[in-house]
């Protein structure tokens, strides 16, 4: 089953459908299936639902964790609700399938744990819905207590269902209600079966308290129409499974019998219910989705030149008319240009998922069906007996008939791999090994209001979504803005429009498979002809640069909401990414090229974000040493993780044009980005439909080119204005001290004493907030060493945390120092990524060569990421290396007994011993940080010293040391090091030549 992708429809608004019509019924269903959590079971139910023309089935024991919503192959739609624990099992659970009519009038829904879900559905009738509660019940034989709790649950959610509403309350109740209704005549007839047991009576007493009539009760049929449960030795009829009906609504309920032909391998029956309701109709308006190309056609070389062929006919029709008209008339144009191109040569972008059960296994499951409907129509004992036992036969056969073709589709993924790698496709690559490792997005899932009470309607789950991002993206201006005065002269930027030749340079730079912006114009579409897009956007970038203002669709964004860790049901556990023009993209990427090499030089060295020749492994080595150092030398030291609430949306964006100014950006260009941020609005993209748009007014937008430039502006202007005036960092040289490490906004402040980390909190704090930022006094912490000092810092008046250990930029910190928690850590992470791939492992289609490469490209990064900062001691090399060989065994197939060396096994996947790859990656690194200059933080740290005095005895081993053991060993000095880190071919000769060194280290 895979998450169904999104249709291309037009502008026009959507007209939701109804159901409960006056001239159609609805039919809907309840079903115990005994597990969903089995491979081709969605597939069989579905199927098993189109032959029965249910407009809804409720589903009871689909075993499902968590819940969310999902699309299938065939369309319909699975609602599920199961145990929310991460590692919980697969026990329990509910769900519901609509089909594409039902889709369509479904307003929300709500997941109520492991035995309850509800949705609410659109009627023809005004202010008037349906309401249905699917339920899985504790069996007769539970724990009273849990009866209670799943009984009182269930009264409370009907009794909050609007009392005009159609409630609608089926599943698997295991009630039976028997057939004498004295005391139950209200809400139940005489047609149950059996005799009443203490679940029936529990489940009466609800319908009665509820003004529910069970539906089973009232309809005349006969025996083998009412009973939804067989016992497994086939003797044993109950009646366990139910549909309830309001009492107001019961002359809309025309039918409830059992399906006994529906089949899926269950011992309970398909239970069935026709509807119809004497409602008027409403309709209802609803929004616009969003347009896609199918911009995959463009690998193809003829529809390219076919592509090129119609733009540029395209573009000779309107070449005369662009320089008279205003900005938006060219970019109308110009876009027109484009889109129709695509429209017309690529079309809309269609999700061809295919379905991999083979005719065979549809054959094996018609041939089970026919064994049921044998089984169902013997009469006598024997017959029974025998006709159980083909069916179970049948039923082996689809079970691995099932298996079999996963199998088979498994492989042919596997092969679409293969072929990618081959022709060196590493995009189709590591998408079809996604899709074979099982990994797609998170499910949705309805999200609770700012109170956290549910929201059971679609159009208030998205004015819910329009709330949270409107609150979220407007944030109140700062009290006491600072006043920033301009540079004294402005930096050398080039401020005449923009050249072809910048044109050119900035489509090569766009990224292909990125999603298009309100105008639909993808990047491959301008990638595909450049002269011509070039000859298209050069007269309405000449206008923009002169008239200073951009087109309104470009300020416009289609907000995308990705799920994070956490509550799926609350809005804060999402952050947004905000779709925008890629023509805009072409034209901020030439101000962005013009910008950054001529301010780059001005930032502080302390910050190595979003800056060309820094990474994070520059800050982790940095405070690793100073953290070792520390320790060495008996130095005090505080180190305060400062993070901020939603950063990139808070920063005031008055003061980022001062800022601009400040640092020296021409006042032509800051006009420019000011005018592309006034009047920006978003709409949010929900399910497969868009908000109404809302304003943004703060913070800079996620997902714009100068985002991270601008941001980092407002940091610098923060740090550099905290610790100018005050003497509160580490002594770092002689003369110059060291107050933080900055990676864009995660900040780390250094200090020798508590009042110096005290006092410099503060100020950044305040500094911070006069831009807008707040501090996260929550998720900051303080992480100190050789500091007898217990009182805690505080950011206005709340006592930051203090921690023993700290995860920095993924790798972690600890107080004594050593990297054996990152390691172990690094380790449990690429055993999670090896075994997600599995079936790429075990596939005999995949060749070794590609497993190997993804292997190299996918787990190994993982697993030695930041391993540059690592202490090389014995049993660390060991361990690693542990894992490395057991992952390439079972790559290789290779079992136990057999007996093949460690040498055997790199020779044959081509590899190294781990600790030489290390080793060659920390020098590489070594050498990238000797070519930086010498005032370079980075580069000073690998020779620095605190003050201070060293413990008696032989002094630990450290990360330093290990550098220069290994400088001992290649009979290099440092300063011989730093002459030859110059010559780049030299340098990577001298890596090609390290080795460990054996018998040298210590453990």
């Amino acid at each position: 089953m895979t998450p169904g992708g999104e249709s291309q429809s037009n502008p026009e608004a959507v007209r939701p459908t109804t159901i409960l019509t006056t001239r159609t019924t609805t039919t809907i269903g309840t079903w115990n299936v005994r597990t969903m959590y089995e491979t081709g079971k969605s597939a069989q139910v579905a199927a098993e639902m189109r032959r029965y023309n249910l407009n809804i089935m409720g589903i009871s024991e689909a075993r499902w964790t968590g819940s969310g919503q999902k699309r299938l192959i065939s369309g319909e739609l699975l609602l599920f609700s199961g145990h929310e624990q991460e590692d919980a099992a697969h026990t329990q659970g509910v769900a519901m399938m609509l089909s594409k009519s039902a889709q369509g009038a479904l307003l929300g829904w709500e997941a109520h744990g492991p035995r309850i879900m509800t949705a609410s559905f659109r009627t023809k009738k005004k202010r008037i819905n349906m309401d249905v509660i699917q339920c899985y019940a504790p069996t007769n034989d539970s724990e009273e207590e849990e009866k209670d709790d799943f009984y009182n649950r269930l009264l409370t959610i009907i009794q909050d269902r609007p009392k005009r509403n159609i409630i609608i309350v089926m599943g698997d109740f295991n009630a039976k209600i028997g057939s004498d209704n004295r005391g139950y005549e209200e809400i139940m007839g005489q047609q149950g079966l059996g005799e009443m047991n203490d679940n029936g009576e529990r489940f009466a007493d609800m319908c009665a308290t509820s003004d529910l009539v069970i539906g089973g009760s009232v309809f005349h049929h006969r025996r083998i129409h009412k009973a939804t449960w067989v016992s497994p030795d086939l003797r044993t009829e109950n009646q366990i499974d139910h549909v309830c009906i309001g009492r107001k609504f019961r002359r809309s309920l025309q039918e409830v019998r059992v399906k006994r032909g529906a089949d899926v391998a269950s011992d309970h029956h398909l239970l069935v219910a026709r509807l119809k309701l004497k409602l008027k109709r409403n309709w209802t308006e609803g929004s616009s989705q969003r347009q896609r190309y199918n911009t995959t056609a463009l690998k193809d070389n003829k529809k390219q030149e076919e592509f090129k062929i119609t733009l540029s006919n395209k573009f000779q029709v309107l070449e005369e008319l662009l320089e008279e008209e205003t900005i938006e008339q060219q970019w109308q144009r110009a876009k027109e240009a484009v889109t129709s191109t695509c429209q017309e040569v690529l079309g809309s972008k269609t999700h061809n998922h295919k379905e991999w059960i083979s005719a065979e296994t549809l054959k094996n499951i018609e041939a089970r069906r026919e064994k049921k409907t044998a089984l169902n129509n013997s009469k006598t004992r024997a017959a029974k007996a025998k006709a159980n036992e083909e069916y179970a036969e049948a039923n082996r056969s689809v079970k691995h008939s099932i298996k079999t073709d996963k199998k088979n589709y498994i492989e042919m993924l596997a092969t679409e791999a293969e072929e990618a790698a081959y022709h060196g496709n590493t995009r189709d690559l590591y998408s079809t090994i996604k899709k074979i490792s099982g990994k797609f997005a998170k499910p949705e899932r309805p999200v609770k209001d700012r109170n956290g009470r549910a929201i059971p309607d679609e159009e208030g789950q998205k004015n819910r979504w329009v709330e949270h991002f409107q609150e979220l993206l407007n944030r109140p201006a700062p009290a006491n803005p600072p006043d920033i005065p301009p540079a004294a002269s402005d930096l050398p930027i080039e401020c005449c429009a923009p050249t072809k030749e910048e044109i050119s340079s900035a489509i090569k730079q766009l990224k292909n498979g990125k999603s298009a912006g309100p105008d639909s114009i993808p990047a491959e579409a301008l990638k595909t002809d450049v002269e011509t897009s070039v000859e298209i956007l050069y007269p309405l970038f000449c206008k923009i640069w002169e008239e200073e203002e951009v087109p309104a669709e470009w300020k416009e964004g289609y907000l995308v909401k990705l799920p994070k860790k956490g509550d799926l049901s609350s809005c804060a556990n999402y952050r947004g990414i905000t779709l925008l023009s890629i023509p805009g993209k072409v034209f901020n990427r030439i101000i962005l090229n013009r910008m950054k090499e001529a301010v780059d030089p001005h930032l502080r060295d302390q910050q190595a974000g979003f800056r060309k020749e820094r990474s994070c492994t520059d800050q982790i080595a940095t405070l690793r040493i100073i953290l070792e150092q520390s320790l060495e030398w008996n130095s005090p030291l505080y180190v305060n993780f400062l993070d901020y609430e939603k950063a990139f949306d808070s920063v005031d964006r008055q003061t980022l044009w001062k800022l601009l100014r400040h640092y020296g950006v021409p006042e032509k260009i800051t006009n420019i980005i000011k005018k592309s941020y006034e009047k920006m609005t978003c709409r949010i993209v929900h399910g497969r439909q868009l908000t109404d748009a809302f304003e943004v007014r703060t913070g800079v937008r996620q997902g714009c080119l100068l985002s991270p430039f601008l941001f980092l502006l407002a940091i610098d202007w923060v740090m550099k204005t905290s610790t100018d005036q005050k003497r509160n960092g580490i002594q770092w040289t002689l003369w110059t001290q060291l107050d933080d490490l900055d990676f864009a906004d995660d900040l780390a402040l250094l200090s020798h004493t508590q009042q110096q980390m005290q006092e410099k909190t503060g100020i950044v704090a305040d500094n911070s907030a006069s831009l807008g930022l707040h501090i996260n006094r929550g998720k900051s912490k303080v992480f100190k060493t050789n500091a007898p000092n217990n009182t805690p810092i505080t950011v206005e008046g709340s006592a930051l945390e203090e921690v023993d250990s700290f995860t920095y930029l993924g790798s972690i910190l600890d107080k004594q120092g050593g990297t054996d928690a990152d390691v172990k850590t690094r380790i449990g992470k690429a055993r999670a990524a090896f075994h997600q791939l599995k079936k790429i492992w075990g596939s005999s289609e995949v060749s070794i060569t590609t497993k190997i490469r993804v292997f190299n490209t996918i787990v190994k990064p993982i697993l030695l990421y930041g391993a540059e900062t690592w202490r090389t001691t014995v049993t660390t090399m060991k361990k690693i290396q542990v894992f490395i060989n057991t992952c390439l065994r079972k790559i290789l197939k290779i079992r136990w007994p057999e007996k093949i060396s460690n040498e055997d096994l790199w020779l044959r996947t081509r590899q190294q011993p781990v600790e030489e790859d290390i080793l060659q990656r920390r020098w590489r690194w070594i050498g990238h940080t000797l070519r930086k200059p010498a005032s370079n933080i980075t580069r000073q740290a690998l020779t620095w010293n605190p003050q201070g005095k060293r413990k008696r005895g032989r002094p630990r081993n450290t990360w330093r040391r290990d550098l220069d053991a290994d400088a001992k060993h290649m009979g290099k000095t440092w300063g011989m090091l730093e002459r030859l880190a110059q010559n780049r071919d030299a340098w990577r000769e001298l890596i090609g030549g390290l080795y460990p060194r054996r018998g040298h280290r210590r453990r």
